[in-house]
């Protein structure tokens, strides 16, 4: 009995040796739209200028409701730096104590922008009133503003 040699002797087809120029085209621009959907969708490592107001905004207002809950003016230090808070003891000013009152940095590039009535104090009294003040963050061209008002009321708006 004769044995044959292993594999076919059928010719092959020229559609079956791999794939078209079309095919691996379409392959590339797929992966094109999904990197490029990817690179659209990754957030700014130095965090958007937004988050740092409404971090602030938040802040304030939980400096206003201190202020009121504990009876004692509340003053919050707004500079290039960043920003700290502090209660009012005696004639003076300590730095508080409250975790999320802890003095914060401004974010890689960040400038900030102040103008607060009657001297460089953001002060809370003890009904909630607040100095008027309007603070602007700015980086590159992204803007927000954290406008305080009289009555305590705390406002954004980012641009």
């Amino acid at each position: 009995m004769p044995i044959s040699a292993t594999g076919s002797n059928r010719p092959r087809d020229p559609r079956d040796a791999g794939f078209t120029l079309v095919e691996l085209m379409i392959v590339l621009v797929i992966l094109g739209l999904a990197s490029a959907a990817v690179v659209i969708a990754l957030p700014d490592p130095r965090g958007r200028i937004a988050d740092d107001a409404e971090a602030l905004a938040a802040r304030l207002v939980t400096a206003r409701d201190l202020a009121i809950v504990g009876g004692t003016d509340m003053a919050v230090r707004i500079d290039a730096a960043g920003y700290g808070f502090s209660r009012r003891a005696g004639d003076g000013w300590v730095p508080a104590t409250a975790k999320a009152l802890q003095p914060r940095r401004w974010g890689e590039g960040v400038e900030a922008l102040n103008r607060i009535e009657g001297g460089d104090l953001l002060v809370f009294d003890t009904t909630g009133l607040a100095t008027p003040a309007l603070v602007t963050l700015q980086r590159g061209t992204d803007r927000a503003s954290i406008a305080v008002d009289a009555a305590g009321a705390v406002h954004v708006e980012a641009r």
